[in-house]
């Protein structure tokens, strides 16, 4: 019997490139991070907790959480060296420097080069605890600030909050950022994952595979929806706008930012928490009206989308970038803060492909000529 020849799928769509123990993406809907509903552990659950599952494959006891948090709070601090370089940053685009300062980090860390499982746990637990840090230096510093230092007291959303924003964080904003960290922790074999662990394959540590990761995630198409769906809302300005806005973006062939998703087939199970909070947080802000705008589209769009194959609904990142703005936070922040919670799921993964390693080598289809003879310089 000859067997059917291979064919090719652009962008790997539903190709399973590998199995993995992390999460799983439910294309119904649901999101499972090591046996357990998104959606109870964004409501019940502390990042902590969450980053502990995802890096050892079980929730922490309570000394196991004290333990943690001791040593996440022990690796919080950046040197001397590396807060000069998020300053060096500043003027950079977010992505770059985050990616940059996580790249020069493996200059001091004492387990570089060593891609042992109880190397990449310390490696993972520093990366997860600098995270914040290194986001937090370079608001302030891009801003004219002086970085705010870590405070062991607090915990990592709180921490943040804190070392971004001081005594002007508002009341909500660690329990809000702890959800917003949850739901973004892990996702599969997402761009920026999956880039993370092509990268381990190749035998490369931990630190190389983060900052590739970064690199993938700096992409619109991956990363960048938060930026590109406060645009949008800014450019449609208010909810009675948000029709016409629609109707002459679909004319034109346009996409709307922050909708639809690769995977999922009907709803994302995250938008709905953090659309929540970003409600929860326009009831106390004079910028609310984006979220009018955002739930005014959520009954334009459906409609005006009616006959494609394809349904159109809110991902992560539509209400992540409303939620990250009545924060506080840039538009261009978003992807850096999305990477904040991230970091804890690729560094989850980088073990996982280091563990049981194999070098990630796809074959490619070719389509270009064939036949052709070489024609020396002076003849063509």
């Amino acid at each position: 019997m000859i067997e059917p020849a291979p064919v090719a799928t652009r962008g790997l769509q539903d190709v399973i490139a590998g199995t993995t123990a992390i999460s799983m993406v439910d294309p119904a809907g649901s999101l499972v991070y090591r046996g357990y509903d998104i959606d109870d552990l964004a409501e019940r659950a502390s990042y902590e907790e969450v980053a502990y599952l995802l890096l050892t494959g079980k929730l922490p006891n309570r000394n196991d959480l004290a333990r943690f948090g001791e040593s996440l709070a022990k690796e919080r601090a950046l040197s001397p060296f590396l807060l000069r370089l998020v300053g060096e940053m500043k003027n950079g685009t977010p992505m770059d420097a985050m990616r940059t300062v996580v790249s020069a980090s493996a200059l001091e860390d004492p387990d570089e080069g060593d891609n042992s499982h109880a190397a990449n746990l310390r490696k993972a637990t520093r990366l997860v605890a600098r995270m914040p840090t290194i986001v937090a230096a370079y608001m302030r510093r891009r801003a004219g600030l002086e970085p705010i230092a870590p405070d062991p007291k607090k915990n990592h959303a709180e921490n943040f909050a804190w070392m971004a924003f001081g005594d002007k964080a508002l009341k909500d904003a660690p329990r809000i950022l702890n959800v917003a960290f949850i739901l973004q922790a892990d996702h599969g074999f997402n761009a920026s994952t999956f880039t993370a662990r092509v990268v381990a394959g190749t035998n490369a540590d931990m630190h190389a595979a983060i900052a590739a990761a970064l690199a993938a995630l700096k992409g619109p198409l991956h990363g960048g929806a938060t930026d590109g769906t406060m645009k949008q809302l800014k450019e449609i300005g208010t909810p009675d706008r948000a029709q016409s806005y629609v109707e002459q973006l679909f004319a034109k062939k346009g996409k709307l930012s922050g909708w639809g998703h690769r995977v999922y087939k009907d709803f994302d199970p995250r938008a709905k928490h953090l659309h929540r909070m970003a409600r929860e947080l326009a009831q106390h802000s004079a910028n609310g009206t984006l979220v009018d705008i955002q739930e005014r589209l959520e009954e334009v769009v459906p409609r005006l989308w009616q006959g494609h194959s394809v349904k159109l609904f809110p991902n992560v990142d539509y209400f992540a970038a409303t939620t990250y703005s009545l924060l506080g936070i840039d538009a261009d922040l978003g992807t850096s803060i999305f990477a904040i919670g991230r970091m804890a799921g690729w560094c989850a993964h980088v073990t996982e492909q280091h563990d049981d390693n194999r070098l990630i080598r796809p074959e490619s289809e070719y389509t270009g000529a064939r036949g052709l003879r070489y024609v020396p310089v002076e003849q063509r």
